[in-house]
């Protein structure tokens, strides 16, 4: 199905709008030349992608003490922190890059249904 798909620079935040068949993760920021993120912060994204996350990602288990906020934004000065001291991540590239940076392994969930 022919549909719009979101992608944001990680670089300069340039949003890019393409009408594809399927999500691709080949397309390349025409401002700077970074490859681009699928930007999960769309509108009705949903409807065409029901496995990933619609709007920004909170994520409880990476949330920091308050301590170390600063030491944070100067690490990851693209990831920002809510008032709960959680990572907020646009897309799911840039929780991948974060995981990987602080050195988190990401275990599958197998189940049986």
């Amino acid at each position: 199905m022919l549909g719009p798909y979101d992608y944001l620079c990680p670089m300069c935040g340039r949003e890019v709008t393409e009408w594809e068949h399927e999500w691709n993760d080949s397309h390349v920021c025409p401002n700077c030349g970074t490859v681009l993120d699928r930007d999960y912060r769309g509108y009705g994204q949903v409807a065409y992608n029901t496995t990933n996350n619609a709007r920004e990602i909170h994520s409880d288990s990476l949330a920091i003490h308050p301590g170390q906020a600063q030491e944070h934004r100067e690490r990851f000065p693209d990831v920002p922190l809510d008032k709960a001291c959680r990572p907020v991540f646009t897309s799911v590239k840039q929780r991948e890059r974060y995981l990987a940076a602080r050195g988190v392994e990401k275990i599958p969930h197998n189940r049986e249904y």
